[in-house]
């Protein structure tokens, strides 16, 4: 008993999307542009609700650590122990603010949160 030409087809057909199904999970990767552009979103967002200006804020500073990527901008008004800093995974899953800036200073008063 040979087997017939629409089983061969239908196995073949089965066995092609077990493959597609199994290479969808992977997690791939993304690269550090896509995580800036990202990060970039995030930070737009961050200002258009807070009212804060980018003007605030000093440029840009990127890591890449084993995980994903950490991005920050601190704060001009308080450098030292206030940032805005966003986290991308690096599956590029996981997009969140890590930290909001929070300035401790006397006198300066404090930008609203997010």
């Amino acid at each position: 008993m040979g087997m017939t030409r629409r089983r061969m087809i239908l196995i073949a057909i089965a066995g092609g999307l077990a493959l597609a199904l199994g290479l969808g999970a992977w997690d791939r990767d993304i690269d550090a542009e896509t995580a800036t552009v990202m990060a970039d979103r995030l930070a737009v967002q961050y200002f258009h609700r807070s009212g804060e200006s980018p003007r605030q804020f000093a440029v840009r500073e990127q890591r890449q650590w084993a995980d994903g990527w950490e991005f920050r901008w601190r704060y001009r008004a308080c450098p030292e122990n206030a940032s805005l800093r966003i986290w991308i995974s690096r599956n590029g899953r996981q997009a969140n603010y890590a930290e909001l800036p929070e300035c401790e200073t006397p006198g300066l008063s404090t930008p609203r949160k997010a």
